[in-house]
């Protein structure tokens, strides 16, 4: 297992994985430079077990927790791939089906996908009471046994020089210098590591309690009953369980039962009965990461395109819930500090061309820049409906939502006589489109054409 470990196509797998959105950074840069030399001298130090981790860089993210982030350097981050490419198949067999951590296929979303499964079951489609189980374990990251995780790597891993490898990686990452407790946050190894310690809790869970409706999500977990007692005893059963087995304990203040239609906080979501609410401290940090890449924007960190691709990313994650006028909402605002303008040269227009090929209709989770994209491009009203697969009014709509918060002119859609002709018969921005079409008198005029005409007055 170790030589596969210290191979060189697997060391230069671990390079393009670590290397995945960090192209760009400057030590990245220089590892490539010389990638065969480099990967060739890490291989030899591997193989001769004179490899040594360098000390973690600390630093504070507060995103929109406080936490305390210790990273690698890119070297051991390729080490650390390294060795997860061919130990996880190891383990990941064994995890349960609702372990959602740090596993391809799975993830937040999946957990709650699974939460809205359970929660018809357990009230069998809202007629019965269902309480939760919503648990905490505190401080886990910094608390996590380096004895105890060892013997659990054990049962499965008998090649001692994988062991030699995975401690001296577990005791360079201890925190505050402690070579006993503590795992940090930001390595790929600390998250796997954390998942296969917490596997102890999960198999508990199923096996011996026999908790048939039990998610986890890294430290946080819950579990979906009809009997609340029930859930008592489970809790102070697991609480046993973690101090005994695991050397960890339930957080006091964040492990509680509670009835569901309180709604339960969870992976970002507030779950209530029949519907998903976004809870408000994600809505607070999205809003103001928009601001500040406002202010990115002006200080040309960013362009508009990638705060696209982050707005549409966000867009993904909140469609999840009950959230049409609230993403309606963070749209209008996103026209309104992001519009498109075209005083601005455009630099480099291999790469922006690059960008409108990769950015396809049909990927985009907002409709109305489906629009702004295919009209930008020159496509007409009924040609673009056609393409779209949806009514010109909808079409018609758009463009005038786009007018209204400064994304395109008036004068792209309708020609300038129509324009001088409309605007003439608006006395003030609150008038009706029944009242400015009675006063036209001309039925070669829409109610369409008025609706952009008066948006951009809005």
């Amino acid at each position: 297992m170790y030589k596969k470990i210290y191979s060189f196509e697997n060391l230069l797998l671990a390079f393009k994985k670590a290397k995945i959105g960090k192209t760009k950074k400057r030590y990245v840069k220089r590892f490539k430079k010389d990638l065969r030399e480099n990967i060739l001298r890490l291989r030899e130090e591997l193989l001769n077990k004179t490899y040594k981790p360098h000390p973690l860089k600390t630093f504070i993210l507060r995103d929109p927790k406080t936490r305390k982030i210790n990273k690698s350097i890119f070297r051991d981050r390729i080490v650390h791939h390294a060795l997860i490419n061919i130990i996880k198949h190891l383990f990941e067999s064994i995890f349960i089906y609702d372990s959602h951590a740090n596993q391809i296929g799975k993830g937040t979303l999946k957990a709650i996908e699974r939460f809205d499964k359970f929660k018809r079951k357990v009230s069998r489609n809202n007629t019965r009471k269902c309480f939760i189980l919503k648990a905490d374990i505190k401080h886990y990251f910094e608390e996590i046994n380096h004895d105890i995780l060892i013997n659990i790597l054990k049962r499965k891993i008998k090649d001692k020089n994988v062991l030699w490898l995975i401690k001296l990686i577990i005791h360079n990452q201890a925190i505050g210098g402690k070579k006993i407790k503590g795992m940090p946050l930001g390595n790929l190894t600390s998250q796997f590591f954390a998942n296969v310690y917490l596997n102890e809790l999960d198999q508990f869970a199923k096996h011996k309690l026999r908790a048939k409706y039990y998610i986890r999500y890294v430290d946080d977990f819950v579990i979906l009953h009809d009997s609340k007692d029930q859930l008592k005893r489970w809790k102070d059963e697991i609480g046993v369980f973690l101090k005994e087995k695991l050397d960890l304990e339930l957080h006091p203040n964040k492990s509680h039962i509670l009835k569901l239609e309180k709604g339960i906080k969870f992976l970002g979501f507030r779950i209530f009965n029949h519907h998903k609410l976004l809870r408000k401290s994600n809505m607070i940090h999205f809003e103001r990461k928009l601001n500040q890449m406002k202010i990115m924007l002006e200080e040309n960190l960013l362009n508009r395109e990638e705060i696209i691709e982050k707005l549409e990313g966000w867009l993904a994650y909140a469609v999840n819930g009950n959230t049409h006028k609230y993403r309606k909402y963070i749209v209008q605002n996103f026209n309104r500090l992001f519009p498109i303008d075209k005083k601005i040269p455009i630099k480099n227009k291999k790469k922006h061309f690059n960008f409108l090929k990769k950015v396809d209709e049909s990927d985009l989770k907002f409709s109305v820049q489906k629009t702004l994209l295919m009209f930008c491009k020159g496509m007409k009203i009924k040609d673009l409906a056609k393409k779209r697969e949806i009514k010109e009014g909808t079409i018609w709509k758009h463009l005038a939502n786009l007018i209204e918060h400064n994304q395109i002119s008036v004068s792209q859609v309708l020609p300038h006589k129509k324009i001088k002709l409309i605007i003439n018969k608006i006395y003030k921005k609150e008038d009706g489109l029944k009242i400015i079409k009675r006063r036209l008198k001309n039925n070669n005029i829409s109610y369409d054409e008025i609706a952009c005409v008066l948006a951009s007055i809005k």
